[in-house]
């Protein structure tokens, strides 16, 4: 992994390192918030079977530019283990508690992310052991769930005069869906899934479960878009209103918009 020529690192201050921890491997950005023609993303896929903290740790130590002092690191955890809770019920010390009720072995450090425009939080967890070497290896690093990033982003695109469901097609098999009633979230899942049959099957059942209006809401698709395109044609079968999430980059970015993970390019829209 060698960074271009136009990232500075004596400069190291002017961007933001973004590492995103994805099931079977790791993903990495950096930009720079006053240069928006400043991007560069690598990733990595893991061995099966092997020891997921040694090969963070190895490329950690491999490559010195993760050591150092950045505007800004966000540590982006990829994690279908989430629940939600209402500001009102939230409390710090119950929030290994809230994510016990839902799965039975949850990872040991649990985490709580804000979404403020929807009075809640996200929580999910984390493997304590990659938890306490990424805080240590990097400085000041902020963890977050990665619907802590796409919830605002979709509340953000959405038209909050009807109702619609978001499906980001993730990698690792993943899909996230994300659905609101006008501008109140209703429903925040990621699926682990393979096959078009099996994503379009879940997607219909949650869009029926949601009551959504088959006439007038909307089923709006984004991430590995590609990728999916039978999964999307079954859908378009039975669901009227469908669209491909539509955003501006700055212009200075001459990026494939499919190649870079839906949070990531949230961040990038913020330049």
């Amino acid at each position: 992994m060698f960074l271009p020529d136009t990232i500075d690192l004596a400069e190291s201050k002017k961007y933001i390192l973004s590492i995103r921890l994805r099931p079977n491997g790791f993903y990495f950005s950096i930009h720079c918030p006053s240069d928006q023609s400043v991007f560069y993303q690598n990733s990595t896929t893991f061995k099966a079977n092997s020891n997921y903290l040694k090969n963070i740790e190895q490329l950690i130590f491999d490559y010195s530019f993760f050591s150092y002092n950045y505007k800004q690191i966000n540590v982006v955890c990829v994690e279908d283990e989430t629940t939600f809770v209402p500001n009102e019920f939230f409390n710090e010390q119950m929030k290994s508690k809230f994510l016990s009720f839902n799965y039975n072995n949850p990872k040991e450090h649990v985490i709580s992310n804000e979404i403020k425009a929807q009075d809640c939080r996200v929580i999910f967890g984390i493997d304590a052991s990659i938890h306490n070497f990424l805080s240590r290896a990097l400085l000041n690093p902020s963890f977050s769930s990665h619907l802590s990033y796409l919830i605002p982003f979709f509340n953000h695109m959405h038209s909050n005069d009807s109702s619609a469901l978001f499906v980001n097609f993730n990698d690792d098999s993943m899909t996230d869906i994300i659905a609101f009633d006008k501008e109140k979230l209703i429903f925040a899942k990621t699926l682990r899934a393979t096959g078009y049959l099996n994503i379009s099957y879940f997607i219909q059942k949650t869009w029926e479960t949601l009551n959504l209006n088959i006439q007038s809401d909307k089923l709006i698709f984004a991430g590995n878009i590609t990728d999916h395109s039978e999964c999307i044609e079954m859908l378009k079968k039975v669901i009227l209103n469908t669209e491909n999430l539509s955003f501006k980059l700055p212009n200075a970015l001459k990026i494939n918009t499919e190649e870079v993970p839906t949070e990531i390019l949230n961040l990038l829209c913020e330049l």
